[in-house]
């Protein structure tokens, strides 16, 4: 498992780099080209759309099939997408509606690799250290983050926006290629469904109803979902628009001063990611709690510079001082939860739970960023905030109240 772990990281890296170099390109040239805010939001939506359709499918499908040959087929259509773009925006020029497509195939792609890694995490490295193997994974991603921005922010200013793609098709392939060589341990996987249409289908409901079952039967795990559906649709929503468009939009940053901003977001994800790989958690879900009243605070404060009028520098500092924040506590919910995650579902299921998660969770994320998108280009930002920040808190404190803390830790424990 040794290999796997430097094979993943080098994975990790390359991809997690990539990807950063592309958000950037896309989202600025976006926010720049037609300066609205709007646009930005449909883009961001219709990944989740893509998720939403995608990863009910690709539950059951990690469940049924070798997911080494998902991870690996999936990196190639990908790379093929970003071939597309890169060469249509070459011979034709930017289209919003060409990115919007190729955006849209990607959204069903990119979930169905994340999923399968997921499900195949105590494939690859040791369960019973799975806690500190993702803290350490995070540490390598965020490093990268941490980079990644400042590297695109200079990059966006001496390459064309199709050279930036074509940049992260090199990375997309490096990772295709160093992931053939990882090696999965053996999981018994459920029997294909028949090749005739009608039984496949009834295969594929039936297996689809069973995790569904397994997810409502289990009271810690229901109250994860009801978490997820709410805070996504709200906060993360919310946090996917706001920066760009309070650093582009409203104070006017220059490509290299929203990739400065951007890293120092990576410092704070970093010293989470870093903490979690030395610390033990004895109750992930408590662990949780108290990050997401975290979020609710600090996302109260990430508009002021909008209404103060400050020097530039000032206000890079802020926003700095603040995302990084946000990005540290986002670290002790992600990492708290996939670990309770890993270690309480079977292998079995986790494609499925795992999918069902992700699904329940971006539902209301299109509408929700829509709505946010059309507000922040409205100019209010502090009151939709408020808002955000009165829901995470009232669904933080009814979903992870005393019984559910208490049942999470035994579940982790057992």
């Amino acid at each position: 498992m040794r290999s796997n772990y430097f094979i993943y990281i080098l994975s990790t890296i390359v991809v997690s780099l990539g990807g950063t170099v592309y958000t950037f390109a896309i989202s600025y040239f976006i926010l720049q080209a037609t300066g609205s805010s709007v646009y930005f939001s449909i883009n961001t939506a219709i990944l989740s759309i893509g998720a939403i359709i995608s990863l009910p499918i690709s539950g059951v499908f990690v469940d049924s099939v070798n997911r080494k040959k998902i991870v690996i087929s999936f990196e190639a259509l990908s790379a093929l997408t970003l071939l597309f773009l890169a060469v249509y925006i070459s011979f034709f020029g930017f289209n919003i509606y060409v990115l919007f497509f190729i955006t849209a195939i990607r959204s069903v792609i990119t979930p169905v690799i994340s999923n399968a890694f997921d499900a195949s995490l105590t494939q690859l490295f040791d369960k019973e250290s799975i806690q500190k193997t993702i803290g350490k994974i995070a540490t390598y991603r965020m490093t990268i983050l941490l980079f990644g921005p400042v590297i695109a922010g200079v990059l966006y200013g001496f390459l064309s926006l199709e050279s930036m793609i074509f940049l992260f098709l090199f990375m997309q392939l490096i990772s295709l290629f160093s992931n053939v060589f990882l090696e999965f341990s053996e999981v018994k996987l459920e029997e294909s469904p028949s090749v005739k249409l009608d039984s496949w289908f009834k295969s594929f409901g039936n297996r689809l109803t069973a995790g569904y079952k397994y997810v409502f039967n289990s009271h810690t795990l229901k109250q994860l979902m009801i978490l997820s559906v709410i805070i996504n649709a709200v906060g993360a929503a919310s946090f996917g628009i706001l920066p760009d468009t309070i650093m582009i939009k409203e104070l006017h940053f220059e490509p290299y001063q929203v990739g400065i901003v951007s890293a120092i977001f990576g410092v704070g994800s970093l010293i989470g990611s870093l903490i979690l790989s030395k610390v033990k958690i004895t109750n992930p879900f408590k662990v949780v709690k108290y990050a997401f009243i975290g979020v609710a605070i600090l996302l109260l404060g990430f508009t002021l510079p909008v209404y103060y009028e400050r020097h530039t520098i000032l206000s890079m500092i802020y926003i700095a001082i603040i995302g990084s924040s946000m990005a540290l506590v986002f670290q002790f919910i992600s990492i708290p939860m996939s670990s309770f995650m890993q270690k309480t579902i079977p292998d079995d299921y986790k494609g499925r739970v795992f999918s069902i998660n992700g699904t329940l969770s971006m539902v209301l994320m299109p509408i929700g960023t829509l709505i946010y998108g059309f507000l922040y280009q409205l100019g209010i930002y502090f009151p939709v905030n408020l808002f955000s920040s009165i829901i995470i808190l009232v669904t933080v404190f009814v979903t992870l109240n005393k019984y559910t803390l208490t049942r999470s830790a035994d579940e982790y424990h057992s």
